[in-house]
């Protein structure tokens, strides 16, 4: 019967373990949390020189800032002196070039990315007035934008534009030619994804579920053998007591016997007076008694 009753336990350390990884992947931390994220509508039109013709581009191809506003901006580009040797804008006294730019009129400033944090580089292109700053992204990344972090930088807008885009307004604008954009809204985008300390908290819940089920499995399988020995051990001892009962001697009791008083001793296993004819055995401490 012991071996029964450690069942249900042992399953029981079981559903525990799996509960508790359960609530590891249920647990607020270990959901993923969603990143939220705007593109950006980016046109620019400028007047090709050697044509005389406008020419205007329109592609989906931006991405606002965390911080920034989600609205949209326009103005002429203007982009940090080739002089000041700062494509960056990261200097706080950083110099822009904006073709076709006359006194108050709002200005979008485009600045390489690097050199500094998001941050630095738009309060520097802030304290020129600019009213939208544009970060183009790496040469290595290609077309691709990245999330932007730059908190404290107030109400001005600002995305990312990939590296291709962003070198081709920089050369037009190098060569003194007028180019304006202008920034839309343009999709939400939403996804999905589990932090580092999400994965760590849930990768310790299934060590911890596989230590405890192991745990579980070796105390089951030691009270099984423990049983199972126990159980051996008294069928052998039941087996020996009834061989040895066997080869105790028979005795059919008769009125009268020497040395036995029918009305007056009694079985001492029964515990009942002797009777006639009855088939009894003599146990060895009655002959020692004799």
């Amino acid at each position: 019967m012991a071996w029964r009753r450690r069942r249900p336990e042992a399953r029981s350390g079981a559903r525990g373990a799996l509960a508790l990884l359960a609530l590891a992947l249920c647990a607020p931390g270990a959901r993923g949390r969603a990143l939220e994220w705007y593109s950006a509508v980016v046109s620019t039109e400028y007047v090709d020189p050697q044509t005389n013709r406008s020419v205007r581009s329109v592609s989906e191809s931006g991405r606002f800032g965390e911080s920034s506003p989600k609205e949209g901006a326009r103005g002429l580009v203007g982009v940090p002196r080739a002089e000041d040797r700062d494509p960056e804008g990261c200097a706080p006294r950083t110099r822009f070039l904006v073709p076709g730019g006359r006194g108050a009129a709002p200005w979008v400033a485009l600045v390489a990315r690097g050199g500094c944090t998001f941050k630095d580089k738009v309060l520097a292109a802030a304290r020129r007035n600019a009213s939208a700053v544009v970060l183009y992204n790496e040469e290595r990344h290609g077309n691709l934008t990245a999330p932007m972090s730059h908190a404290g930088t107030g109400s001005i807008v600002v995305i990312m534009v990939s590296y291709p885009k962003g070198r081709e307004i920089v050369d037009l604008v190098q060569k003194d030619i007028p180019v304006t954009m202008t920034i839309g809204l343009g999709t939400r985008h939403v996804q999905e994804f589990i932090s580092g300390q999400s994965v760590v908290f849930v990768a310790i819940a299934f060590i911890t579920m596989m230590i405890i089920s192991l745990a579980w499995l070796i105390f089951y399988y030691i009270q099984r053998f423990l049983y199972t020995g126990s159980q051996f051990g008294s069928q052998s001892h039941r087996k020996e007591t009834k061989k040895l009962i066997g080869q105790l001697p028979l005795h059919t009791v008769k009125h009268g016997e020497k040395g036995i008083d029918v009305d007056a001793e009694s079985c001492p296993v029964c515990i009942e007076n002797f009777k006639g004819k009855d088939v009894i055995r003599i146990l060895p401490c009655k002959d020692k008694q004799e």
